[in-house]
């Protein structure tokens, strides 16, 4: 077996690199610090305890701030979902469905409609109503807020009709408006506590609808919340939640053996998997994940400007193989940018198959018979992907020149277009529509664009304009069909999330990745 199918550590360092570096230290205890008192530990090493109520869930990092406007990151919002509502939700099976809004429409091409449920009080008394969903879309929007939300970008006003009716007008067609109100954009702020107390406090000390009410924060060491007994949905079954903070890989794993965190959100790796499996208290639950991962290729310079370069460059990575080796099989082949789960994916679009003598043919065919030389770039945390995927085409005689950085610098040189013609990336089409997974890369005016193409312009004002999904699917359709073809990215894969759970709790993953504890329970 070559030596580049040895490096099974590879999973642990994308894993950790998919949500970022951690900064801050462990510190503290596993305990709640609620007023209760209640203990946040999770039993011991020898089974589970006693009843419990205190959930610790251990992230490997911390929310930079809990105003939920000013955070654009998950997990920030892994967080604020605990605490906070949205208007619209996804149920079990990952569908639309309603949560402060009760029902929608379309009502014209540039208006959707919202009827909200009656009754529900933020965790300080304040009512929801109409008058809260326009201040909330209002101050995300406000300039001053400087939000890093970009999903409601399309929203030109909100009008109050009555206080169980809003509408959102947009400036242009939006057909996804209300996938993207299921997460970041569609959180409801509290208008009055937030005038009271200002933004700073609010930042600091949070209010919402959701299931969970804040009780304290340590920067880098815990957040600790206590069940909402009001809840609209009914109070949470556990009483008290705690996000441990806890960057180290390793340490994340000590903290699950030990009982001091019952839920590992990261560092569990396909070979941490693997040294899990017939644990007495712990399960390995994998659940399919929508983030995908690709390599962009720069399709408008040098020898990548040749479509036939492009496409050797798939046909000489085995995507197959690093799935069911290096990854543990913990992973799912895509054919293009589109995770399996994503509104828009068409399975008729077949991968790419393994096939390094086509690769080689390509090659010459577009008057490389000798391969040539080039740059690829990607963080530093993806070093070991980064070589197979190097030693791969240098089989074909591309020779690959890696350099490594860390993520800060790679995002900054991307936005810059400072990077080199191959870069390594992974992309969260959190709204489950692919239009999310597309609209920064594929149409020539997009921001990390590198490929200009006229049917691929006319077919994303397609999928990103009209309200009609049977045409928004065939658009997709044929976008697929036509990056095949054109492949401007090498086309990888779309991870599965795992987790590490002690055997007495009972929580279902979903596809997002978000850590909504509202369901989970101790058996």
């Amino acid at each position: 077996m070559k030596k580049w199918w040895l490096i099974m550590v590879a999973l642990m360092i994308v894993l950790a690199g998919c949500s970022g570096t951690g900064t801050g230290s462990t510190g503290g205890s596993g305990g709640t610090g609620g007023a209760s008192g209640t203990s946040g530990t999770g039993g011991t090493k020898d089974g589970p305890g006693p009843a419990k109520d205190a959930l610790v869930v251990g992230q490997d990092i911390d929310a930079g701030t809990l105003d939920p406007q000013k955070q654009g990151k998950m997990p920030d919002m892994n967080i604020l979902i605990n605490i906070f509502d949205t208007l619209v939700t996804r149920d079990a099976d990952n569908k639309l469905a309603p949560a402060l809004a009760t029902e929608w429409k379309a009502i014209d091409d540039t208006t959707w409609q919202f009827k909200l449920r009656e009754g529900v009080k933020f965790q300080d008394g304040e009512p929801f109503n109409a008058d809260v969903v326009k201040y909330s879309i209002d101050r995300l929007k406000n300039p001053e807020t400087k939000s890093p939300i970009v999903e409601l970008n399309s929203v030109k006003e909100v009008k109050v009709v009555d206080p169980t009716t809003v509408n959102i007008i947009t400036d242009g067609p939006d057909p996804i408006l209300p996938n993207k109100l299921t997460l970041f954009g569609g959180v409801m702020v509290p208008p009055n506590y937030i005038k009271e107390k200002g933004d700073d406090n609010f930042a600091k000390n949070p209010v919402g609808t959701g299931p969970f009410k804040f009780v304290s924060w340590q920067k880098d060491n815990k957040v600790v919340m206590d069940a909402n007994p009001d809840y609209w949905r009914g109070a949470p079954k556990v009483k008290h939640l705690t996000f441990k903070i806890i960057p180290n890989a390793a340490d994340m794993v000590a903290a699950l053996k030990t009982g001091e965190i019952d839920i590992a959100a990261a560092g569990v790796t396909a070979d941490v998997a693997d040294q899990l499996k017939g644990s007495p208290d712990i399960d390995v639950v994998g659940s399919p994940w929508i983030r995908t991962f690709y390599v962009s290729l720069d399709a408008q310079n040098g020898p990548l400007a040749k479509k036939e370069v492009r496409q050797a460059l798939n046909y000489a990575v085995d995507v197959k193989t690093m799935i069911d080796t290096v990854l543990g099989g913990h992973a799912s082949r895509v054919s293009t940018l589109i995770p399996k789960q994503n509104f828009g994916y068409d399975a008729s679009v077949a991968p790419y198959e393994y096939n390094p003598d086509k690769a080689k043919q390509l090659l010459a065919q577009a008057g490389y018979p000798q391969g040539f030389t080039i740059q690829f770039d990607a963080g530093n945390q993806d070093s070991n992907i980064v070589q197979i995927i190097s030693d791969m085409l240098g089989k074909v005689g591309v020779k690959v020149q890696a350099n490594l950085v860390d993520s800060k610098t790679l995002s900054a040189n991307i936005a810059a277009k400072k990077v080199a013609p191959l870069y390594y990336i992974g992309n969260t089409g959190w709204t489950m529509d692919a239009m999310s997974n597309f609209q920064s890369y594929i149409k020539s005016d997009r921001r990390y664009n590198r490929w200009k193409n006229d049917e691929a312009d006319k077919l994303v004002d397609i999928e990103e304009k009209s309200l009609d999904p049977k045409q928004r699917q065939e658009a997709f359709t044929k976008l697929q069909q036509l990056l095949k073809e054109e492949a401007p990215f090498i086309y990888l894969y779309q991870l599965d999330n795992l987790y590490g759970m002690r055997k007495n709790v009972q929580w279902k993953p979903n596809p997002i990745g978000v850590l909504s504890m509202y369901n989970a329970s101790f058996k």
